[in-house]
């Protein structure tokens, strides 16, 4: 992105990752699965990209944290869309493990705004973890060799929701990226002396 302001590269990634929706959507709709894969593919890359960018050039934004998340969120949703439309049979399969990992990601969403008032974008380490291993379990799930990827990466989301539902309950207020439950106990004896 020559003649672009290189802190603003992970916000312009997040935005490409949003553009990209309506697209991946529309070729779901049009029965195109290598469209559809090719896409996602590419949304996936700037979700990489962005977090590198933003350690990179030391571009953490209370803005780009949001950005970043809601590219998330409508990532997941329309990436799950477009998946039952193309791998009906798959889906219905694997309907459980979905509802399961569903409920962890949005759980700590649910709570985050009880709690805090908004959504947390705690960005942890478990929960980076298990996105990326989410993203290539699709690979051996889609091709229908084994779902084993796709069932573990599950789990680790429910573990990563699970720690991020502590920090939401640890954490008196909003603090922006929280690494791993033991940087919020560390950030909370911090302020508490």
């Amino acid at each position: 992105m020559p003649g672009v302001d290189p802190k603003l590269w992970p916000n312009l990634l997040s935005g490409v990752r949003i553009a990209l929706m309506p697209a991946l959507l529309t070729v779901a709709m049009a029965g195109s699965r290598p469209w559809f894969i090719g896409l996602l593919a590419a949304a996936l890359s700037t979700d990489a990209l962005d977090g590198f960018f933003a350690r990179r050039f030391n571009a953490h934004t209370e803005l780009g944290r949001k950005l970043d998340s809601a590219a998330d969120y409508l990532t997941m949703i329309t990436g799950l869309s477009g998946i039952a439309l193309l791998w009906p049979e798959i889906t219905r399969r694997e309907l459980p493990w979905i509802a399961v990992g569903l409920s962890a990601f949005f759980g700590v969403v649910v709570l985050g705004f009880v709690r805090l008032g908004r959504a947390p974008c705690y960005h942890t380490w478990g929960a980076k973890a298990g996105a990326v291993l989410c993203a290539l379990s699709l690979i051996p799930l889609l091709a229908e060799w084994t779902a084993l990827p796709f069932h573990a990466a599950i789990a680790l989301l429910v573990a990563a929701g699970i720690e991020e539902m502590a920090i939401v309950l640890l954490v008196p207020e909003h603090t922006g990226e929280v690494a791993t439950l033991w940087h919020a106990l560390r950030q909370r004896c911090t302020r508490q002396r």
